[in-house]
């Protein structure tokens, strides 16, 4: 799964993000064929949230890597904690990064954040 948002689509999916924070400690990515879901649900399981955001949404959305495997969907699990610090500060993501490009390679298993800003490229895996 490749991805990329701009301007205020970053901002977007960043306070999505920090939503999800709240109700849990894990956000799940379920890169489908309808769009890019961000999901999260606490340790008792009794609060749940999703955001579903469209392939519309994105500049580019394309789920190339997932149709290659043909082994059913796709979920990552990854620890808010570590998550949560790249989209922290909303307001210095809009002045410095132009371009954010998330990828899921399955054959390294493998989430890639790339944040391409004025002054260079941030990545994070």
């Amino acid at each position: 799964m490749n991805c990329v948002l701009e301007g205020n689509s970053i901002k977007a999916f960043g306070k999505a993000i920090h939503a999800l924070s709240r109700v849990g400690d894990e956000l799940w990515l379920d890169p489908m064929v309808k769009g890019l879901a961000l999901r999260s649900v606490n340790s008792a399981h009794s609060a749940y949230a999703c955001f579903l955001f469209s392939p519309l949404f994105f500049q580019q959305y394309s789920l190339d890597s997932v149709r290659e495997q043909d082994s059913g969907p796709i979920k990552c699990k990854l620890v808010m904690k570590s998550v949560l610090p790249l989209f922290r500060c909303s307001t210095s993501i809009e002045r410095s990064v132009k371009q954010c490009q998330i990828s899921v390679s399955t054959g390294s298993d493998r989430v890639i954040v790339q944040f391409f800003c004025r002054h260079g490229r941030k990545w994070h895996q």
